[in-house]
């Protein structure tokens, strides 16, 4: 068998979120795979696999300097992408897509694409720029996206991404689509000095709620989180040594993003400046200690394809509250607390709850525990290699 893969994921703006972190963890376990040929399609630049390739023998083919994902992809699809997979594919080859947007050459060769989601036709937001850009973007979008039509198969990562593509392409064979469970790997590491230098000098007295991976987009109800943490403010009276909402991740520290501003200045018209930590970039073997060492993981998306944040707090022992919404049920089931994100009230009673309850938040962190071992990126890539062979078989 002879995969091309497009691993331009793992080397752009993508590659620390759930898009490049997926194509690193498939493809770092393919290279391992004696039966598979592999050429991998990347940039000139250094990729989140350069590690697992070392002493390896797998094709790369470069296909120039690193471009980041956006409306120009189109130009790198028909000017580099389509004519290196014509150079190299074999009759025996299959295109692995780990994500549609770089191009899906489905009409080309037998493709198998992986659809994370569905959440700009789902909110209609293809652009934040204004309803021109939006239109382009749109038109873009679903001119690339009817090419999944021709692919031999389907993978998505979650029941509810494969109801959302049923949704959108009903006539698409259902026994091509195949769910296939994520993971969500936390760094284990002995080298965590510093992964609590951003927070407050008395985080140990009050604690704190941590809400990470996250950005000020509609989809993502950052809005819902901070107004839940002032309704559980309310209902400790405004202790002055009530939990922080510590709020990780570099996507709330671009001051030149309009909607960052906008986020930013809501904490303080709620009144919550001196209560919501801001720590900006975080490294990875920071994820678990800043997770563990939190009261609750919040996480209260209108919309997720599958939710690795949820597996990674899961992981790292510590009790979820998300919305009751998308993939979140079929992830989390009873290990957490649901609830609708976008009611505050019910959000800050929930927090209250974990806060006050011992031994709902022990219950809690077990139930976790014990979830999380049903996803493996293992089992992820065994069950995504299977489809290949499927194919091949064919």
């Amino acid at each position: 068998m002879h995969l091309i893969v497009d691993c331009t994921t793992t080397q752009n703006q993508l590659r620390y979120n759930g898009i490049g972190q997926y194509t690193k963890n498939i493809v770092k376990r393919l290279i391992e795979k004696d039966n598979i040929e592999l050429t991998l399609l990347m940039f000139n630049n250094e990729s989140t696999l350069d590690q697992y390739l070392k002493g390896k023998n797998v094709e790369i083919y470069r296909i120039g300097k690193v471009k980041d994902s956006d409306y120009k992809n189109i130009l790198l699809y028909i000017t580099k992408i389509l004519p290196a997979i014509k150079k190299l594919k074999t009759p025996e080859s299959i295109y692995f897509c780990p994500y549609f947007w770089i191009g899906i050459p489905s009409l080309h060769i037998p493709t198998v694409l992986m659809i994370h989601d569905f959440i700009l036709p789902k909110f209609n937001i293809y652009s934040e720029k204004g309803y021109i850009q939006n239109t382009i973007k749109k038109v873009m979008y679903w001119s690339e996206m009817f090419k999944a039509r021709y692919c031999k198969a389907i993978l998505t990562n979650s029941k509810q991404t494969t109801k959302d593509f049923r949704k959108y392409f009903p006539t698409y064979p259902k026994e091509n689509i195949y769910s296939i469970y994520l993971d969500g790997e936390v760094q284990e590491s002995e080298y965590i000095n510093g992964w609590n230098s951003k927070l407050p000098r008395n985080y140990e007295e009050r604690g704190y709620f941590i809400y990470m991976g996250g950005t000020p987009a509609k989809n993502k109800n950052s809005d819902g989180v901070i107004k839940g943490y002032r309704e559980f403010l309310a209902k400790v009276n405004h202790d002055i040594k009530a939990p922080y909402l510590v709020i990780a991740g570099k996507n709330f520290t671009n001051e030149k993003d309009i909607n960052v501003s906008k986020f930013k200045s809501k904490v303080e018209c709620l009144g919550l400046k001196d209560n919501v930590i801001f720590t900006g970039f975080y490294e990875d073997q920071h994820v678990k200690p800043l997770l563990s060492n939190s009261i609750s993981f919040i996480h209260l998306s209108q919309y997720e394809g599958f939710g690795i944040a949820l597996v990674e707090a899961m992981r790292s022992n510590t009790p979820v509250i998300a919305h009751n919404g998308s993939s979140y049920p079929e992830v989390l089931g009873d290990s957490g607390l649901l609830v609708d994100g976008l009611n505050p009230e019910e959000v800050g009673e929930a927090m209250h709850k974990v806060y006050k309850d011992k031994k709902l938040r022990e219950e809690l962190i077990e139930k976790g525990k014990e979830r999380a071992k049903l996803f493996s990126w293992n089992n992820t890539a065994k069950q995504t290699i299977e489809v290949f062979r499927k194919i091949t078989a064919c």
